[in-house]
């Protein structure tokens, strides 16, 4: 029998336990048995921290199993904050490893395996005591990096190393909350500007209506052939509800509520980045606990032409053989898609973009664009208030017209 854990909320170290119902199609709690997994970090004998975890009926076993061990981490790391002849010798890779104990299980697991594939970056520290790195030890690290030789080794393709840099600084601050809160880091102003290998290629993501109609045409002729003709509707959905891909194939029939005409979007699919995890669906949304929009006439037409169609009365909506979709599933279907269409576009997230861009050059409201976005940061949302060119070129003839009059 299928399980999976799903993450709750409000407790993070806890999970409710879901197994697949064949015959009604869809995810419930076990009937019998342990219904929650609590996990928690436990030092060994030795002083290693190791991840464990226990079964439990209720939830409120299961939070006091994980909350304790919280309680009790604080206790047994409050000595550990006075900072000692030996912590001052501490070499970078000694911090990597407490850093990767004590602070990255916090983080997604999509999350965990990206900042540790950036750690390969940074051998050049390992064996260096951390208070010992100096700006020009910055500076050797860039250039090394740089080089064409380090880049053919797999990273030919990448633009900068901003992420990575930001990874570095995160594990030197680590340092700096836990060992010494004198500890200034080696970055100058300029190191930034140096991470640039080359420039980034510009992914235009203004898709007009017509050109949506266009791609649509052609991921219709896509899905039919290749038989996916959920990713068709995925994408008309994903357009209608102003949505990032994972927050469309996370929604649920009974997100859609009629009598109300409202939809409300507060999961998404976490797709993990390396083999051997789990998709996964989760609460909320990317940047927050997510949003509720009125259902618009799109978005209830393709609601109920794909539920004659697949037949989903209730969970989640878009599935293939019973299963959750992968982000390679629908981002192959989406590229096909516009290289049929003739599109100078890619990546997924372009209908979102092209959703948003749109409803702001009709409302042209930005707190209406945010609302609909589900952003609660307004600078966010400043990206879809971008004009076009063609707009910018009538606007501009206008006061041209206007202005002929003045003499210079």
């Amino acid at each position: 029998m299928k399980r999976r854990l799903e993450k709750l909320t409000d407790c993070p170290g806890v999970f409710r336990i879901l197994l697949w119902n064949e015959e009604l199609q869809k995810w419930e709690e076990p009937a019998k048995g342990m219904r929650f997994r609590a996990f928690r970090m436990e030092k060994r004998g030795n002083g290693v921290l190791r991840r464990m975890s226990k079964y439990f009926d209720t939830l409120a076993q299961a939070k006091v199993y994980y909350l304790r061990s919280q309680y009790q981490g604080k206790v047994h790391e409050e000595p550990k904050l006075e900072r000692t002849s030996a912590e001052a010798g501490m070499l970078f890779g000694e911090v990597v490893k407490v850093w990767q104990e004590v602070w990255l299980p916090s983080k997604n697991v999509s999350t965990q395996i990206r900042y540790k594939s950036y750690l390969q970056h940074f051998r050049l520290f390992w064996n260096m005591p951390v208070e010992k790195i100096s700006p020009s030890d910055i500076d050797r690290w860039i250039a090394e990096i740089r080089k064409p030789e380090y880049l053919a080794r797999g990273h030919a393709t990448r633009c900068d190393y901003k992420h990575e840099f930001s990874v570095l600084r995160g594990i030197l601050n680590f340092y700096a909350s836990r060992y010494n809160r004198n500890y200034r880091l080696p970055f100058l102003k300029d190191h930034k500007p140096m991470l640039k290998v080359k420039e980034k290629m510009k992914i235009s993501k203004d898709l007009t209506v017509g050109e949506f109609q266009a791609f649509m045409d052609a991921l219709k002729q896509v899905c039919i052939e290749f038989d996916c003709e959920v990713v068709y509707y995925l994408a008309f959905m994903q357009y209608a509800t102003y949505c990032r891909v994972q927050e469309a194939a996370a929604l649920h029939y009974e997100d859609f509520d009629f009598v109300r005409n409202r939809i409300a979007i507060n999961k998404k699919i976490q797709w993990p980045r390396a083999r051997g995890f789990e998709t996964k669906l989760v609460d909320g949304s990317k940047a927050n606990g997510g949003k509720v929009i009125p259902m618009g006439d799109l978005a209830a037409r393709v609601f109920k032409e794909w539920i004659l169609k697949s037949g989903v009365r209730s969970g989640l909506l878009f599935l293939i053989d019973g299963e959750i979709l992968t982000y390679r599933q629908i981002e192959y279907r989406y590229t096909q898609a516009l290289q049929r269409a003739g599109l100078p576009f890619r990546a997924t997230h372009l209908l979102r973009h092209a959703s948003l861009t749109e409803f702001y050059d009709h409302s042209k409201d930005l707190l209406l664009t945010a609302k609909m976005a589900g952003q609660r940061d307004i600078r966010s949302t400043m990206k879809y208030t971008k004009v076009r060119d063609e707009k910018v070129i009538q606007v501009q003839k206008q006061m041209d017209e206007k202005l002929s009059m003045l003499r210079i």
